[in-house]
């Protein structure tokens, strides 16, 4: 027979435990309703970021390379140089069809001032035969002269008609090629220019430099490989453009704004590490939309999964600084979603990340100089303005 002071005591203990159970209970639905329901928590989240990859923009054969993986590299940094033989022999070909073409024009306009000239002078001798021809024809009836001299008079005139005639045709074709124009702006001139530009930017292109800051990455190319246009070379990650994409369940989305705060973890830093992030954008489409094969969900065996959408997080620039993340990485965040006053979809691109690099204009950095050195050195000192001669041609004309 079990002893009454036994049960009851059992009774107390479970009394006890009960109470315990239901106050845990109810701090638990406190804790929820005063906290943890403002907070929506994935551990599906990785790091992002940019993988900025070289390519060469001409075929070549790799000289050297100057850095490797996991280096650092600045932006502007020459990392790469390829054989700038050809590129060389190209540029010192288009510098001489440059100034040819120069010497040509400056013909060509002496060549219009010559016809000019010529033009005077077929006038000249057109009014000679014609003076001629009308002595002769008055006194031709009076027998003041031979009707053979006043024949080869007639024969006189018309030659020197038709000589004027085809010397202002040849003057107007030759005008028409320099008409309204200067040596520098001559058409011909500007195209050899623009050959040893491309020749000037295809040599600069031999040299491949760091387009940003970052560190070295997926280093494919090796000293004396032949590479061709467009081939993949080696990545540079910059450690400053990155961002994490939390794949939050469909389910979880009903609140999230942008601007929300977020508290991520990695696992590379542990817990004590805290980055503090706001969402910066809500996706367009959930995950699957953008898969190799996207599901067909019109079948007869069909069954819903609940999707995930990947809420792009902005880190603050000084925690990655002090603990630099790598592209990949796991992370754990928790959204914090009390202000749901947040847009849902942006208004304007304002705030939009903004990706630039200046090294691209150095491209021509020496080109104009050179072009306007070889107009220079191949101009005719007479003609170094057409602009005034051709005023003075259309007074003359």
């Amino acid at each position: 027979m079990t002893d009454p002071t036994l049960l009851q005591k059992r009774k107390r203990i479970s009394y006890k435990f009960l109470l315990i159970l239901f106050l845990i209970a109810i701090a638990s639905s406190l804790y929820w309703w005063i906290f943890w329901r403002f907070k929506e928590y994935t551990d599906d989240a990785y790091v992002e970021g940019n993988q900025v990859l070289l390519t060469p923009l001409q075929p070549g054969i790799i000289q050297s390379i100057l850095t490797d993986e996991t280096y650092l590299v600045k932006e502007g940094q020459l990392l790469i140089k390829m054989d700038p033989t050809d590129a060389e022999i190209a540029l010192q070909a288009a510098k001489e069809n440059l100034a040819k073409t120069i010497r040509k024009i400056c013909q060509d306009i002496l060549q219009v001032f010559a016809l000019q000239s010529e033009i005077q002078s077929r006038k000249a001798e057109f009014i000679k035969a014609a003076q001629d021809f009308e002595h002769r024809y008055h006194v031709l009836d009076a027998g003041g002269v031979s009707l053979e001299d006043f024949e080869h008079s007639e024969a006189a005139l018309r030659s020197s008609f038709f000589l004027l005639q085809m010397t202002e045709i040849l003057f107007e074709k030759a005008y028409a090629f320099v008409r309204n124009t200067t040596i520098q702006n001559h058409p011909e001139v500007l195209f050899a220019a623009e050959t040893v530009r491309q020749a000037w930017v295809n040599l600069y292109r031999t040299r491949i430099y760091a387009p940003v800051e970052g560190l070295v990455a997926q280093r494919k190319v090796q000293v004396g490989m032949q590479v061709h246009s467009g081939d993949p070379l080696l990545a540079i990650i910059p450690l400053s453009q990155i961002w994490v994409n939390a794949n939050y369940k469909e389910t979880q989305m009903k609140r999230m704004r942008i601007g929300q705060h977020v508290d991520l973890t990695s696992d590379l830093y542990g817990r004590e590490v805290v980055f503090h992030g706001t969402i910066a954008g809500l996706p367009g489409g959930a995950g699957n939309a953008f898969s190799l094969l996207p599901p067909q969900n019109l079948s007869g065996n069909w069954i819903k999964i609940v999707q995930r959408l990947p809420v792009r997080v902005e880190l603050n620039p000084e925690e990655i600084r002090s603990h630099p993340l790598r592209i990949g990485l796991s992370m754990e965040a928790t959204t914090y979603v009390e202000e749901d006053d947040g847009l849902l979809v942006p208004q304007s691109n304002q705030g939009a990340p903004q990706y630039l690099t200046p090294i691209f204009k150095r491209e021509e950095s020496g080109d104009l100089a050179e072009i306007q050195q070889i107009i220079l050195n191949n101009i005719d000192p007479t003609l170094s303005s057409y602009l005034d001669q051709a005023i003075l041609l259309e007074e003359n004309l």
